[in-house]
């Protein structure tokens, strides 16, 4: 049976995002709570070959139809996910309406209308007869079930420890308040719990070698870090090139309005599904987008514990919650190290549709794209067996640079690997990531996707 739901589901998905906007984390959840359902329905359906996320699916419905009741689950689970979301963006700290809305979700969204509009193509009838939907809705129930109270409802509860107490701690840089600075606590996806979170942490910056922010800013290690994205990552940089520039705007997708570092992703396990043939199998295209989906969500776990939570979250003396690089250079003198120069009117390549500068409004290390990026090419490097597979990518940010006729340049990469890595190095030269943010955020994110692949949805 080919795939006539998955692609055409997770396309709805990524216009919801385009739509309501919001965090990475909170994002991606959404799309792995959707994807598994859709996998465990099909899966169900198909005599289970592979074991279901889901330990205690709902009983089988005589009728039922694999395609349709994936379709029905996943629209219960985007519109109950996306409705919470927006609840809980309008009651919590970190969810009050600013003028800077990259981050901030749409209260206006009406998910229902949304839903209903999409859904005409599949012809979803309603009613406690229709056999697809009374299976597909109750394999929604038992995943929303499943993850609720899982940490996300406290994702934008304050730190314990005060932002900005030392040079070297993250302090707003004008782009809002800090974004979801506990989604490091949510509970994981991929078969592990959050007490393994050491089995995913990054080596990059040196933790033992640098335990507090004394040690880490006056070392040469840290120079060499913000010397460089200074040169590269500046606004009107001479030293980046034509190709860093497209890279940098190419991969960022930090806007409102696009959908975002999963959705593009997304958008590639598209590409190549259809150009590997994944697609004349629905139980594979279903399964490949679920484990995508499962390597995100936690990519953007242990990546946002990395940021806010690292090593110890409750103790300032050794707390790693890194600085963007506009705040590390314009107040390079009160950082103690000779070889950084400050430079107050220092702006980053990353901008609005209007041209204002940004830093996106959490700690540098590490960085999420990195880890996304990562961990999706360790899961479609494993997913297909091999990683020199080539493909086209595209890009929605509305700041990449165009062809002759106004056309978004596409990007062509020979692997997963390489198209991981790019995806962590593009930060640097849109200035608003260190290098060693890269290495480690891509070093998380190939432990994350490796371990869901080898403990989820197996045969």
């Amino acid at each position: 049976m080919k795939d006539t739901v998955i692609i055409p589901w997770n396309n709805i998905y990524l216009e919801a995002i385009r739509r309501f906007g919001g965090a990475p984390g909170p994002i991606a959840r959404i799309g792995a709570i959707m994807h598994i359902a859709m996998f465990d329905a099909i899966n169900a359906l198909s005599g289970n070959p592979y074991k279901p996320y889901l330990s205690n699916l709902p009983a089988l419905v005589e009728g039922a139809d694999p395609a349709m009741s994936a379709a029905y689950a996943a629209r219960k689970v985007l519109q109950q996910t996306i409705d919470t979301l927006i609840n809980q963006a309008a009651t919590s700290p970190g969810g009050v309406p600013n003028p800077f809305d990259v981050y901030q979700v749409n209260p206006g969204f009406d998910s229902k209308s949304f839903l209903d509009d999409c859904t005409k193509f599949f012809k979803m009838t309603e009613g406690e007869s229709n056999p697809s939907q009374k299976f597909g809705e109750a394999v929604a129930e038992a995943i929303l079930l499943e993850r609720e109270n899982d940490g996300s409802q406290m994702a934008n509860d304050p730190p314990a420890v005060e932002f900005g107490f030392t040079p070297g701690d993250w302090r707003e840089t004008g782009s809002g308040a800090a974004v979801t600075p506990q989604w490091g606590q949510v509970k994981p996806f991929g078969g592990w719990q959050t007490s393994q979170i050491n089995d995913f942490l990054p080596t990059a910056l040196n933790a033992s070698k640098f335990s507090n922010y004394s040690q880490l800013l006056s070392s040469r290690d840290y120079a060499g870090q913000v010397k460089e994205v200074q040169r590269l990552g500046e606004a009107r940089s001479k030293e980046r090139t034509r190709e860093q520039t497209e890279i940098a705007f190419f991969w960022a997708n930090d806007l409102n309005g696009t959908s975002k570092p999963p959705g593009q992703l997304y958008t590639i396990t598209q590409i190549v599904a259809k150009q590997e043939g994944t697609v004349q199998s629905l139980l594979e295209t279903a399964r490949l987008f679920a484990l995508v989906a499962i390597a995100m969500a936690d990519a953007a776990i242990v990546a946002w514990y990395v940021k806010y939570l690292f090593p110890q979250a409750n103790n300032q003396n050794n707390l790693i919650r890194l600085w963007r690089p506009e705040t590390a250079i314009r107040e390079a003198d009160t950082d103690n190290n000779p070889d950084t120069i400050p430079d107050r009117h220092w702006q980053p390549l990353s901008a609005t549709t209007d041209g204002t500068r940004f830093s996106p409004a959490f700690p540098a290390y590490i960085s999420g794209h990195a880890t996304f990026g990562a961990a999706h090419a360790a899961m479609m490097r494993l997913f297909f067996a091999r990683d020199s597979i080539s493909f086209t990518a595209t890009t929605e940010d509305p700041n990449a640079l165009r062809d002759e006729n106004g056309v978004k340049l596409t990007r062509t990469f020979t692997s997963f690997t390489e198209a991981g890595r790019e995806n962590g190095r593009s930060r640097v030269y849109l200035g608003v990531h260190y290098q060693w943010d890269a290495e480690g955020g891509f070093e998380s994110g190939t432990k994350v996707g490796e371990f869901a692949f080898n403990n989820v949805l197996r045969s």
